[in-house]
């Protein structure tokens, strides 16, 4: 699992995500200055990631420069609230996402405390978060690569494994294994050693043993 944190900082994170939109919305990962201004313009969903990304940030700002950490987090809680109010989305600074994060549509998603590894795809009206239901205040721990669809509920303190995708509709609350496919209402496995490679689109960043990507720049 590629966790968030370690060897880089939330702006490395950041660049993972934007190579990612751009390769799947433009076509390249270095897109003209002017395409870019476009996109940032236009695509709400990654106003919603930057805005997580910058929480992130001024969370680690505070930890060494108190005063201007809370201005940048009064930033963040406009610009947040801000999402939730127009794009009815809210991805908690508290979660923590992993590189390559790709919403899909943002209305509707509410992150809370989680950790999500990297290369996880979100649909609208998904939530992941605690489970709060007879003292339960467990969160979840997801994989790299775990595609997400519409209307998915993930809570507790559960493991979904590497690889795994979440189909549209399901509640889970109880661990699954890497690359399983995932169904209904309790969430059950539907299918083993499922390949949602085609779903993820392109996995970011390349890790050790993969061929060169041309995407990072590694070729």
């Amino acid at each position: 699992m590629v966790r968030p944190g370690h060897g880089g900082r939330e702006g490395g994170d950041f660049a993972v995500d934007l190579a990612k939109m751009y390769t799947i919305n433009l076509g390249t990962r270095r897109p003209t200055l002017l395409a870019r201004l476009r996109f940032w313009l236009t695509d709400y969903e990654l106003r919603c990631v930057a805005c997580y990304r910058f929480g992130r940030w001024a969370g680690r700002v505070r930890e060494t420069r108190p005063l201007l950490g809370v201005l940048l987090l009064g930033i963040f809680w406009f610009w947040n609230r801000h999402n939730m109010r127009i794009h009815h989305a809210d991805i908690g600074r508290r979660a923590d996402i992993g590189p390559g994060l790709l919403v899909m549509h943002r209305s509707g998603i509410i992150i809370g405390p989680a950790v999500i590894g990297g290369n996880c795809v979100l649909h609208h009206n998904v939530t992941i978060g605690q489970r709060i239901a007879a003292g339960d205040h467990g969160v979840p721990t997801l994989g790299d690569d775990v595609w997400i669809g519409p209307g998915a509920v993930i809570s507790g303190a559960i493991t979904v494994g590497d690889g795994c995708t979440i189909s549209a509709g399901t509640v889970l609350s109880k661990d699954v294994p890497a690359r399983s496919l995932v169904g209904g209402n309790p969430g059950r496995v539907i299918a083993r050693d499922y390949d949602n490679a085609n779903m993820i689109n392109f996995v970011l960043p390349r890790r050790a043993g993969d061929p060169p990507s041309p995407i990072l720049g590694d070729e």
